[in-house]
This record gives C-alpha cells, sequence and structure tokens, in this order.
C-alpha cells in the first residue's frame, strides 16, 4: 500500500469549502477530485463503454471517486473504486453513500498491482489521472 502522506494530506482537505469551490469553477465537479477528467471528458467514457444498468466498471487509482461514481450516478451502473490511498477510499466511500448508491458502489484500497478482483469480473476498466 502506498504511504504518501502529500496525497493523504490532499484527500483529507479536499472536503474544504475553498477547494470546494474551486474545483467547480475548474472542473463543473464537487467530487473533491485530485485530477483534471471534466464531466464532459467522463461523459464521453461513459458512452464508449456503453455503460448502463447491470455493467460493473472498475475505476483504478480513483482517489476520492471521480469519473467511476459520476458514472454510476448517471449511467446506473456499478462502480469499483479501487485506490492505494486509505484517505481517498474513505473519502469515496462517504460520497457514494451521499449519491445514494451505496448499492452500486464499493471502494477498496489496494493498488493496480494487485487487485483483489477475479480476471474477467468487470466490464470494464478506467484510469483517469493516474501515473503509470
Amino acid at each position: 500500500m502506498v504511504d504518501n502522506k502529500r496525497f493523504v494530506q490532499r484527500h483529507a482537505v479536499g472536503g474544504q469549502p475553498v477547494l470546494l469551490a474551486t474545483e467547480m469553477e475548474a472542473l463543473g465537479t464537487d467530487y473533491q477530485a485530485n485530477g483534471y477528467t471534466t464531466p464532459a471528458q467522463a461523459d464521453e467514457i461513459g458512452e464508449d463503454l456503453a455503460l448502463g444498468p447491470g455493467h460493473l466498471l472498475l475505476d483504478i487509482g480513483a482517489g476520492c471517486g471521480f469519473p467511476g461514481l459520476y458514472l454510476a450516478k448517471k449511467h446506473g451502473c456499478a462502480v469499483i473504486s479501487l485506490d492505494p490511498v486509505a484517505e481517498g477510499v474513505r473519502v469515496a466511500r462517504q460520497r457514494g453513500s451521499f449519491d445514494g448508491l451505496s448499492e452500486l458502489t464499493w471502494a477498496i484500497q489496494a493498488d493496480a498491482e494487485s487487485i483483489p478482483l477475479m480476471s474477467g469480473s468487470v466490464d470494464a476498466i478506467i484510469q483517469a489521472d493516474v501515473l503509470c
């Protein structure tokens, strides 16, 4: 697991009003996003993947949950948010609950090198704003 204090701090302070306002102004979202993916770009991803009810999406490096949670809300698919930073996973869980998506969303602390899922168990995989 990643023990990077910078990412922990970044996820922990993301809910501050001034940061949420800045995110809303710059990206049009309030997910405490740490990346640069816009809702329009996420919409394009959702359309390209033809996401909908009954589909399971894996969002690798999800941080606080954007764009995976956004796509679940918009398209009705289920999503697994995967991130190595516990604080991001905690925030993603809270956001899924806040959005009324508790039955469609799961947040798991793990890294992309050891994904705790069986091969072929998801319909689509995304990663946005992740350094590989």
